[in-house]
């Protein structure tokens, strides 16, 4: 005869067994698009990881401080109703990418960072979605660089 808490525990592991995804998969962009991590424009960055740099304004929701007061810890979100990679990158330090992200199909793209800004510049998110990208810019005021300033 099983007890309660023996039931328990096994009813709670097959649970979160099931729940489990099935299938995880990333991408190591700075192995298989290294130019757009070295690139030190952001409009190159941009042709380098999605093959072209034309963008539309739209769909995609960027926020930043007006004025950074350090610019070591600058927080950026970036959101969209949909999408399959975001990207986002800054024209003030030398290297441009910050971070780029694959969402996953019917992935919520809701994402917070913080990054490093050595002085002040723009800060832009890039949505693809459906072989077409989006983007947001913001104008970041950094007053005290993050990057050793």
């Amino acid at each position: 005869m099983m007890n309660r808490r023996n039931f328990l525990g096994l009813g709670l592991g097959t649970l979160a067994v099931s729940m489990a995804p099935s299938t995880l998969s990333a991408i190591n962009f700075r192995e298989t698009k290294p130019k757009a991590f070295s690139a030190k424009k952001v409009d190159v960055a941009i042709k380098e990881l999605f093959g072209t740099n034309a963008t539309t304004a739209g769909n995609v929701e960027l926020k930043a401080p007006d004025i950074a007061e350090n610019g070591a810890v600058i927080p950026v979100t970036v959101s969209a109703k949909s999408g399959s990679t975001v990207a986002i990158f800054q024209d003030a330090n030398p290297e441009t990418t910050v971070a780029v992200f694959t969402v996953p199909k019917g992935g919520i793209i809701d994402y917070s960072v913080r990054i490093k800004m050595a002085k002040t510049g723009k800060v832009t998110a890039v949505v693809e979605d459906g072989g077409k990208l989006y983007s947001a810019t913001k104008d970041v005021k950094v007053t005290i660089g993050g990057c050793g300033g």
